[in-house]
């Protein structure tokens, strides 16, 4: 949509600049008309009575006399009036016959000579009825400088034309490769998930089944193979945080969607003497939505909670009617975080200094892709939060 936009908006910029700049052109040039005219009507006028200047074409004008002209001194009369209207542009003079139009004299001048040129064709002089006539062979060169500031502008819209069409080539090409990478990403880290949980059940199973002597081994078997699947869904939400699939939307029970989210915690929560309590007080539950995408999104807050709290976890999860939407609240009392830095955790890739505050591995992507499914619900997202005091996300989502 930005493409397109832009795209338009430069057509339409170009379209303008050339409409103005012709428009420009044509009042150049019609002053310049005018101006000739003007200069040899003066002339005309200073040789005989009752003249006629008429431009014949676009750069040649005719001057109807029909009496006797000294061919010179129409020549040095024409180049005194062109100095006074600062016409400094070449010209080709040229005298003849009123009875048969033929040339009896002919001159070229040029914009920067002092000096008058010979006679081109040193036709005697006589006391023939005459007519003269200017022809200007570079005049849509002079116009054309005489618009400097125009023809610049359109170059420099021209060039940014240019430069607009490579960078959207670019960023189509950046874009196709980014997909690619992405499904990529998608496709390997979904075909390691499935033996992760594999190895994830057969290590539960074996745990209840081993004796004390092997038990310290299994246990290290099932932490490295947690550590293994986190950093799965680290990738995983990586991929998905760069761009969002489209949410395939169907009714779904929030609270049940929370309480799956939460049973996959439990077990986790209470190894570390920690505890998780639901305090569903909402009355509608159904909303519509992506069950996968929410589910994502709602675990990572929970996850987060786990993670950021250093000594014994406790988390509350609470929802509550709000207007026409549900209320879900996130809460921990975890290490938390500056209130100047709540904006900035939705960024992509931001990181609170780890120094400050928490030395937790990541890469800044699962805030950043809670708000995106969020939004993708038509929902909103805020979160609360001081130094040592724990975290509060809230989120509203609209109801069925």
């Amino acid at each position: 949509m930005v493409i397109l936009s832009g795209t338009l908006l430069l057509v339409c910029l170009s379209i303008v600049q050339i409409y103005w700049f012709r428009k420009a052109f044509d009042v150049a040039e019609k002053q310049f008309d005018h101006t000739v005219q003007v200069a040899l009507k003066k002339v005309a006028d200073s040789v005989a009575h009752d003249t006629e200047v008429k431009k014949l074409s676009s750069n040649f004008f005719f001057a109807q006399t029909e009496s006797a002209l000294d061919s010179k001194a129409i020549d040095s009369l024409v180049k005194k009036e062109f100095q006074l209207r600062s016409l400094d542009i070449d010209y080709e003079l040229g005298v003849y016959n009123a009875d048969d139009d033929t040339l009896v004299y002919g001159n070229y001048v040029e914009a920067t000579k002092k000096k008058l040129l010979e006679d081109a064709l040193a036709t005697p002089q006589n006391a023939t009825e005459k007519n003269f006539a200017i022809y200007f062979p570079k005049k849509k060169s002079y116009l054309a400088a005489e618009l400097d500031i125009w023809i610049f502008s359109t170059i420099m819209l021209l060039l940014m034309s240019c430069f607009f069409a490579y960078a959207i080539a670019t960023l189509l090409k950046e874009r196709k490769f980014s997909e690619l990478k992405n499904d990529f990403i998608s496709n390997m880290t979904h075909e390691f998930k499935t033996p992760v949980t594999n190895i994830g059940i057969a290590g539960q199973i074996l745990k209840q089944k081993a004796g004390e002597g092997s038990q310290v081994y299994v246990d290290i078997l099932l932490k490295e193979n947690e550590k293994l699947r986190q950093k799965i869904e680290q990738v995983l939400l990586g991929a998905s945080a760069d761009e969002l699939r489209k949410p395939a939307f169907e009714a779904v029970d929030i609270h049940q969607l929370i309480g799956d989210c939460a049973e996959t915690f439990q077990m986790k929560i209470r190894e570390r003497s920690g505890s998780m309590q639901l305090q569903f007080n909402a009355g509608s539950t159904m909303v519509l939505g992506d069950r996968e995408l929410l589910t994502q999104a709602i675990s990572n807050l929970i996850d987060n909670a786990e993670k950021y709290s250093p000594l014994t976890p406790s988390i509350e999860v609470r929802t509550r009617d709000i207007g026409n939407g549900i209320e879900i609240d996130i809460i921990d009392h975890g290490i938390g975080i500056s209130s100047t830095l709540t904006k900035k955790v939705f960024e992509k890739f931001f990181r609170v200094q780890p120094g400050n505050v928490h030395n937790v591995k990541g890469f800044g992507l699962g805030l950043n892709f809670v708000q995106q499914v969020i939004h993708a619900h038509k929902g909103k997202i805020n979160l609360l939060s001081e130094l040592n005091q724990g975290t509060e996300v809230k989120i509203i989502l609209p109801c069925v």
